[in-house]
């Protein structure tokens, strides 16, 4: 399986052999290429410097960035976020503050020169002949500045250095150096290399033409886009004593700065706080700047007030403001009002870009709204609206997931015909999609074929092998792709260990995934709260519910805490410095071979959750509301409540808010509590409609586990009305396939009793009456799931006419006479009515009569 990375092209002429014909100058042309970096470049860069010096520049002096071609190691690609198609396509887009002033159109011989570099890949002989054959035509400096910026959008570095090393020294004013600079320190920021442009900064500000408020501006601008927001501050407040002074471009590069380090809103708009009162006015760009910042957050309602204060400023919004909203709005799972946004933006005659719908796919994809996302595709091209590379990406992502392949392969080929190359995010799409129905030679092919096409993969690329291969149980092949990924010297850092960790643990190997949690604190990668998420989430077993009207809960068996503490003693056995993960699927490959057991029952339990929550703490890891989910959900399968009480008791660490609410409810401070769970449900109104079902889900789940019934009614009677899962709920239907167990029959008692009260207000109930259940969500046996085990065992055990539909075995009916014969008898009102078992004043065992 393992193979070496792909050599570079080989050398080759990329000029024309006979003369060009001069085409008109064509709109700029957007391009979408991957942002990641090929392993093999600096090699191929770093072997060729001998004979590039002195070439190409007609000087002869030193190159000013001959060192960047040194020692290059790829780093980490951040397509791995979760949000590379709508981030990546609004930075290719947007109307971001520029940092050097721009107002010339390029040339049609940039354009020219610009494809025959690309062309020239890695080979710096063929780059050198480009710069020379188009020196006499490219003499106007927005034409390298239009390249530079190019190389940076396109992960270009060598090109870059070249162009620039090239140009630098011809340009003998101060104002096209100070351009020259200022851009070129911005493509280095864009493409990681943020020692390399501090360089750059330093030597050109002390040479006089870097001490400008263009270079100020975009060294803080590349220190924010690479994560260090603290260097652009003290960069920022050093401004005055150099003699330059903060002006509107500085603070909206700051802010800006702010929104690309995904820094919190609350640090940011002090900025904006501050720029106010030195009396320069805020643009447009400030406040597209400050909407960046709620973006990556999903601050929906906050992006809302900064449109209501540029409205009353007289700002107009641009399509940069309302692709930033929508892509807010997406992250905050509010899809619905994304979509009246995007109808609203037309009234304000702003019209819609290939980037706004790459949003709203992108927003509606991660939702797993999947069809909706189709139909904004076919909506976009009705449209006339040219379909870039990001879209195409997206949309072979879609249907990779949904399993047509037939229709991603045909993007990628649509895409081929439009001049747009499969790249490696395309790659990765179809691994994943792949992976995803077990297709596991395609997997192996497309990863050679990407290889062969000289597509280096990337951080993301290898994550996504080892994770289709470790789920899949094929160990072996998990550990030929983590070899391979070594040989790539590719960075590790915390997104690539939580890929496997999650991996793990949806495998059920729950010690593996501590194992490799505790190494990578000891490397000093600090998790984050996806990984521990993961980890707790998999910790948990099911709760054994029973949902009979009668009987209690079955016993479940579980370790001793001594037991739990070997198991967390043992990561620790390896040596510091060994290689955990080689060594890890080296010996689950040796266990498998032998058939050994995976991971015990008796390594899942409250005392490894419990261990997990304090080393957040320790680590100073905030929790989100997933965490919360996993933890009720623990709670569930808990023998008492006072074990449920201790594993709730870990919350405190952390928010006192939703421990007092979730541990009243359960120990039946109900009344007391409700007031403080309606504030917690507004939160929850922020959510994404899947997280905060889940919460509602888990919460319920514990609360019907002990008896708590009349509480687990209230919250999906509350869940319902603010609409946290969708489908029909009416009189005669009732939809509980994205409920849990626990919810749904809370629901089922609620529904029933509804139906109860219309009857004996003297309506008729419908001919036919449904409760669908779906297919299971979770079962491996078609038709036969948790959830509607369940629901069934809730209606037999009542003795309800309810029956399973012929053909369908996610769908209950009964005939509304008979249903209303059922109703009527005087023993099914109390039935159907739910009590807690435990109050405030009381302190009962669990019981479920």
């Amino acid at each position: 399986m393992a193979s070496s990375t792909p050599t570079p092209p080989p050398n080759y002429s990329s000029l024309p052999s006979a003369p060009r014909q001069r085409r008109q100058n064509h709109h700029k042309r957007h391009r979408h290429y991957s942002n990641s970096k090929s392993a093999p470049l600096s090699a191929a860069a770093g072997s060729s410097n001998a004979a590039a010096t002195g070439r190409g520049n007609g000087s002869g002096r030193a190159s000013t960035l001959g060192s960047l071609l040194e020692g290059r190691q790829s780093r980490l690609a951040p397509e791995f976020s979760g949000r590379r198609s709508t981030r990546f396509a609004a930075k290719m887009h947007s109307g971001m503050p520029r940092v050097t002033p721009n107002k010339h159109a390029h040339s049609a011989a940039a354009d020219e020169a610009l494809s025959y570099l690309f062309n020239a890949g890695n080979n710096i002989a063929a780059i050198d002949n480009v710069l020379i054959a188009y020196e006499s035509e490219l003499w106007e400096v927005e034409d390298y500045i239009y390249m530079l910026k190019e190389f940076g959008n396109t992960g270009h570095f060598l090109l870059a250095t070249k162009c620039f090393d090239f140009i630098i020294w011809k340009q003998n004013g101060r104002i096209a150096k100070g351009k020259l600079v200022s851009t070129m320190i911005g493509t280095l920021g864009r493409l990681g290399e943020i020692n390399h442009a501090l360089r750059l900064f330093e030597s050109a500000r002390l040479e006089g033409h870097g001490n400008t408020v263009y270079s100020f501006s975009a060294m803080i601008s590349a220190y924010g886009r690479n994560g260090h927001f603290s260097d652009a501050v003290d960069l920022f407040r050093s401004m005055r004593s150099w003699g330059v002074y903060p002006n509107l471009i500085s603070y909206n590069s700051l802010i800006d700065a702010g929104a690309k380090g995904e820094v919190d809103f609350d640090v940011v708009v002090k900025f904006f706080d501050e720029m106010l009162a030195e009396g320069i006015v805020p643009d447009r760009l400030t406040y597209n700047s400050l909407l960046s910042v709620c973006a990556s957050k999903g601050m929906w309602e906050t992006a809302q007030k900064l449109l209501s204060e540029m409205d009353q400023k007289g700002i107009v919004r641009d399509a940069f403001t309302y692709n930033t909203y929508l892509d807010t709005l997406c992250k905050g799972g509010q899809i619905d009002l994304a979509r009246r946004v995007l109808e609203e933006m037309s009234s304000r005659r702003v019209w819609p870009t290939v980037v706004t719908y790459s949003t709203m796919i992108d927003g509606c994809a991660k939702a797993n709204l999947l069809e909706d996302a189709l139909n904004l595709y076919e909506e976009m091209k009705l449209r006339s609206i040219s379909v870039d590379r990001v879209s195409y990406n997206t949309m072979v992502g879609i249907y990779a997931k949904l399993g047509r392949f037939d229709e991603a392969i045909g993007q990628c080929k649509e895409m081929e015909s439009c001049g747009m190359k499969r790249d490696v995010v395309t790659y990765n799409a179809l691994l994943s999609g792949y992976g995803r129905y077990g297709m596991y030679d395609e997997v192996r092919r497309l990863f050679e074929e990407m290889k062969a096409w000289n597509i280096y993969p990337n951080t993301l690329t290898y994550s996504t092998m080892i994770d289709v291969y470790t789920k899949g149980g094929m160990f072996q092949e998990a550990m030929d792709v983590y070899k391979d990924f070594k040989k790539a010297q590719l960075e590790v850092d915390v997104v690539f260990y939580t890929s496997i960790i999650d991996s793990l643990c949806k495998n059920g190997l729950v010690e593996s995934s501590i194992m490799l949690l505790i190494a990578m604190i000891e490397k000093g990668i600090k998790p984050n709260v996806v990984t521990f998420n993961s980890i707790i989430d998999a910790s948990r077993q099911s709760p054994t519910l029973e949902y009979g009207v009668h009987g209690s809960s079955q016993a479940v068996e579980y370790p001793t805490e001594q037991l739990s503490s070997m198991l967390i003693d043992g990561a620790f056995q390896n040596k510091t410095g060994d290689d955990r993960i080689l060594k890890m699927f080296e010996q689950l490959a040796a266990e498998k071979a032998g058939h050994r057991e995976k991971d015990r029952k008796g390594r899942q339990d409250q005392h490894c959750i419990l261990w997990l929550f304090q080393k957040m703490h320790e680590l100073n890891i905030k929790p989100n509301v997933v965490t919360f989910s996993a933890i009720l959900n623990a709670c569930s399968r808990c023998n008492s409540f006072e074990d449920a009480s201790m594993l709730l008791g870990a919350l405190r660490l952390f928010d006192n808010q939703v421990y007092g609410v979730t541990h009243g409810l359960l120990m039946g401070y109900r009344e007391q509590v409700w007031f403080q769970a309606q504030t917690l449900f507004d939160e929850m109104r922020r959510m994404d409609s899947s997280t905060a079902s889940a919460f509602y889900n888990a919460l319920t789940d514990m609360l019907w586990q002990f008896g708590q019934r009349r509480g687990a009614e209230m919250v999906v009677t509350e869940g319902r009305r603010r609409n946290v899962w969708k489908g029909e709920w009416s009189i005669s239907c009732l939809d509980l396939h994205l409920m849990s167990c626990g919810a749904a029959c809370a629901m089922v008692h609620s529904w029933l009793l509804n139906m109860h009260s219309t009857l004996f207000e003297g309506s008729e109930l419908p001919k036919i009456v449904t409760i669908l259940t779906g297919w299971g969500k979770h079962s491996k046996v078609m038709g036969d799931g948790t959830l509607k085990r369940a629901v069934e065992a809730l209606l037999n055990g009542m003795g309800s006419p309810f029956r399973i539909a012929e053909g369908n075995l996610g769908r209950y009916y009964s005939p509304g006479n008979l249903l209303a014969t059922w109703l009527r008898q005087p023993s099914i009102f109390n039935l159907l009515v739910l009590y807690d078992v435990l109050n405030h004043s009381q302190a009962a065992a669990p019981s479920h009569a």
